[in-house]
């Protein structure tokens, strides 16, 4: 009996995605990951310094308190805006930093990454115009791709340290925006903006009726110890948001908040509830526990912050062929690789593959910054030193510079 043929197998068509499904852009980081991740799973050694992953242990305390919650078994669902208990201490401890009567009912607990999509989303319709001052976080364009909106970008300026000047406010009321958003401190340039040009936005913006989004994130990690907030229990076109993964060194427990006036935390709270419903329990109560320590956390990790970001950058404009300006906050090196004579993405794929080094390509900040990468310093010390000095060795082979970083 003749051997059975098998069918040949069906040709697989694909239905067309939304045009919302198109927009999806992702965020280069999270490729550049996948593909260092897989290198390790074929043995390699990758020292990682593309994403902001804290490797510092966080508080005992939220680790304890989650643990806790978790044999407790508070495993159910939780208010849409989040626990009532955090919301409240969010509140309280803004209420402290402006002097405001801030309550639990102008706070929202959700993902501070997916916050930007949902300010963008119950603010801004398609074709609305949103600027962006650059280099500016990637899930701002990200988010702003997918819901169909306008970005442009006003570019601060590599000479002002990549400060917020008045100019640039000028420029960006003058595009006639539905919306701003402000990243303070700023990702990737580390650059913390002076309270009086913050201000002045926020009020040019209300004159104007323009909705205004300060992304706080890295506030609470500036190395003077400043904190400018624009929090606010009155002003209905400000949305202040934040974020637990950064100051409790816990990005994957996804938990930050966003302060606004009533009205609009009612519908940020709708938003969480039609998304995702709500965040867990045990998540939130490990952030409430934090809480009560942040200050002396966050003071040591500002000053190791400090001091590794202050090595690396003078290891970097050493070099003789990399540069960057000093941040003064987080833990972010945003370089300048023009004297390498590659472009990030063509830099970042070798330096992965011959030198077991990830970073972040800079055009994933803005199309302009395509001569730039950034560095995150907030790994493991030795490692991020490691990965710093393979990345200068590259650099100063690819420019014909010998000069031997310090």
């Amino acid at each position: 009996m003749a051997p059975r043929t098998l069918p040949a197998s069906p040709v697989l068509h694909t239905l067309s995605f939304s045009s919302r499904g198109e927009r999806l852009i992702g965020q280069e980081m999270f490729r550049v990951m996948d593909r260092a991740q897989a290198m390790e799973r074929q043995g390699h050694h990758i020292y990682h310094l593309e994403l902001g992953n804290p490797r510092m242990a966080p508080p005992p305390q939220v680790i304890e308190a989650t643990m806790e919650a978790l044999r407790a078994r508070h495993l159910g669902y939780t208010p849409m805006a989040g626990l009532k208990e955090l919301r409240a201490t969010v509140a309280a401890r803004y209420a402290s930093l402006t002097g405001q009567a801030l309550t639990d009912s102008h706070v929202v607990i959700s993902p501070a990454n997916l916050l930007i999509h949902q300010f963008l989303d119950i603010t801004c319709d398609p074709g609305d115009q949103v600027v962006l001052f650059t280099p500016a976080f990637p899930s701002y364009w990200a988010a702003t791709s997918h819901l169909g909106l306008r970005g442009t970008a006003v570019p601060l300026s590599e000479g002002d340290g990549f400060h917020l000047t008045c100019g640039a406010v000028e420029a960006a009321l003058a595009s006639g925006p539905k919306a701003i958003i402000l990243n303070n401190a700023n990702n990737p340039t580390g650059a913390l903006y002076t309270p009086v040009i913050v201000r002045e936005l926020a009020a040019r913006c209300e004159e104007a009726g323009i909705w205004l989004l300060s992304d706080e994130t890295y506030a609470d990690l500036t190395f003077d110890g400043s904190f400018t907030t624009l929090a606010s229990a009155q002003a209905g076109h400000v949305v202040a948001i934040s974020s637990f993964s950064k100051v409790f060194s816990i990005p994957g427990f996804r938990t930050g908040y966003a302060l606004a006036h009533e009205a609009v935390a009612a519908k940020l709270a709708l938003s969480n509830s039609t998304l995702y419903s709500c965040l867990p329990a045990f998540t939130q109560l490990g952030c409430l526990a934090g809480l009560a320590v942040l200050e002396d956390y966050v003071n040591d990790i500002r000053a190791r912050s400090a001091r590794l970001i202050e090595s690396c950058a003078d290891h970097i404009n050493r070099s003789g062929v990399l540069r960057c300006n000093r941040p003064e906050s987080g833990f972010y090196l945003f370089v300048d690789i023009a004297g390498t004579n590659l472009d990030d993405m063509t830099f970042c794929r070798r330096l992965l593959d011959e030198h077991q080094t990830a970073v972040t390509p800079g055009r994933s900040f803005g199309p302009a910054y395509a001569s730039f990468i950034r560095l995150a310093t907030c790994g493991q010390e030795d490692d991020v030193l490691e990965g710093v000095s393979r990345t200068i060795a590259f650099a100063q082979n690819l420019g014909g510079c010998r000069v031997q970083a310090a």
